[in-house]
């Protein structure tokens, strides 16, 4: 590796907000009798409770922790919690919560950290969060809920038509950010234009010294910073590794762009920081990366993930790397926004690729795609609109239009879902010609129907024999009471008002 890449990647990223927690010392420690005098004498200068019951129930975090046993309530600050089955269940354990099972290891470990955590402590809080934009859910609809199936803290809960992120749980693992599809979820420590920006001042850097598209290295700042410092002299000076706190931080939009700036391959690797993250949703969205550039005739698999624990096998790992062809560099700047920054660079990549399509179909679990709508069973009630969390979906105003603009469109399926007659379906894909993209589509359109009193256009012809069809063979509409489903609803009030006075 070139010093001088390595030189320009450095960068001091403050947390714009911190998360605060206050611990006195209270501890309680959950366990067998001998279990719990066995580590009594390590936990000098706490303030020790102890219980051979298993908790009911323990909600919280350090300095925070509300705990339910079968005999009381009691409030803590840290809980040690020695039995195989424990309490909380969640893959990553809330802060000031330890539960080593039967590992000697992280039984050792919590005996050394317990004595310390007396005190004020705070952390960075990780993300940020735009309900305006958020697929969750509208008008008690279901739409997207990947970022709560994805949490390994468990820290993000469903709250009506969006959801609540506990920054207290959070631990920043990135991965909420990483699959979700509107950008609503965002990483900020740092965000991806600082991230973006600061690879593009590298690469300048790169360039400056090498001819030959490099291949990158995303790791973590811990085991990964580590082991590159103990053996990076082994890289050759066509790689370039870029350090980030977690590396789920990172996803599609920094690798397609990284691509747009003429990197050869990308390596994710996982350096064994956390043995509590599986980083599934992390791989989910190597393969929808790699989707798409398979699309656009680039190598198979030039996004890697990589679990290699030793710097031999991720040495060997990188030399079996597939390439990207060479390409003209984009010269766009990073801006903190996930879609746009995914669609510049595809756009950039489809103008560079050597048998560029206009359409590429993608599997079903993609943020990119249209709908379809069958205009015979659609009868413009707009309930597809009403539920459009991104504005995808639109109404004509005053005339009784469908419209769409595939931009926008997340595929999360809630207009789907709320379509009483089962008339739109989802069909996901990428569309490369940006401008027809965000352009407003005609979807379906149908005649007015005009009151048979006042000739007011109030409702769809569709809709109105639709709802004469249904309901001819009902017993409270028959004759005139049919008839009022063609007034507007001006003209219907005084129709029953005078039939209640005759």
């Amino acid at each position: 590796m070139h010093k001088a890449v390595i030189d320009a990647g450095i960068m001091d990223i403050m947390p714009v907000d911190l998360v605060e927690f206050t611990s006195t010392g209270r501890l309680l420690v959950i366990g067998s009798e001998q279990q719990i005098d066995a580590v009594l004498p390590h936990l000098e200068g706490l303030k020790i409770i102890t219980t051979q019951q298993a908790a009911l129930k323990i909600e919280g975090w350090l300095g925070k922790f509300q705990v339910e046993l079968e005999t009381e309530m009691t409030t803590v600050d840290l809980v040690l919690d020695l039995f195989d089955k424990t309490a909380i269940t969640s893959s990553v354990l809330p802060l000031g919560y330890f539960a080593p099972r039967d590992n000697a290891q992280e039984l050792a470990e919590a005996l050394q950290q317990l004595p310390d955590l007396i005190g004020t402590f705070d952390k960075p809080r990780y993300f940020d969060y735009k309900a305006s934009i958020c697929a969750h859910s509208r008008r008690q609809l279901v739409g997207c809920s990947q970022c709560i199936d994805t949490c390994p803290a468990e820290a993000i809960v469903s709250t009506g038509d969006t959801v609540t992120v506990n920054p207290s749980l959070c631990q920043g693992c990135g991965s909420c950010t990483a699959v979700c599809p509107s950008g609503a979820m965002s990483y900020v420590l740092p965000s991806l234009d600082v991230s973006l920006n600061r690879l593009r001042t590298m690469l300048k850097t790169y360039f400056d010294h090498e001819t030959k598209p490099p291949q990158l290295i995303i790791h973590d700042a811990d085991k990964g910073q580590m082991m590159i410092d103990a053996f990076g002299e082994q890289l050759s000076n066509t790689v370039i590794c870029f350090s980030i706190e977690e590396i789920g931080a990172l996803a599609m939009p920094f690798w397609l762009s990284a691509f747009a700036y003429g990197v050869a391959s990308i390596t994710v690797w996982d350096a064994g920081s956390h043995t509590d993250h599986d980083w599934l949703a992390l791989q989910k969205e190597i393969k929808k990366t790699n989707q798409l550039l398979t699309g656009l005739s680039y190598a198979d698999n030039i996004v890697n993930w990589c679990s290699e624990k030793t710097f031999d096998n991720l040495l060997n790992h990188i030399d079996a790397s597939t390439k990207m062809p060479i390409i003209k560099p984009a010269r766009f700047a990073g801006i903190d926004d996930k879609r746009r920054m995914i669609t510049v660079a595809l756009e950039h990549l489809h103008k560079q690729s050597s048998q560029a399509i206009d359409v590429l179909p993608l599997n079903k679990d993609a943020d990119f795609g249209k709908i379809k709508v069958d205009t015979k069973a659609c009868t413009l009630c707009h309930s597809c609109v009403s539920v459009c969390p991104v504005g995808a979906v639109l109404d004509g105003g005053d005339i009784p239009q469908l419209n769409f603009i595939e931009d926008l469109c997340v595929q999360c399926g809630l207009c789907e879902t709320a379509c009483p007659e089962d008339a739109i379906s989802l069909i996901p894909q990428y569309l490369f010609d940006r401008e027809q993209a965000r352009k407003l589509r005609l979807l379906h359109e149908e005649a007015i129907f005009h009151c048979i009193d006042c000739d007011k256009g109030f409702a769809t012809k569709k809709m109105i024999d639709t709802m004469m069809d249904k309901l001819k063979g009902h017993a409270m509409f028959q004759g005139d009471a049919l008839n009022r489903l063609k007034l507007c609803e001006d003209c219907r009030v005084k129709a029953i008002y005078k039939d209640a006075n005759q």
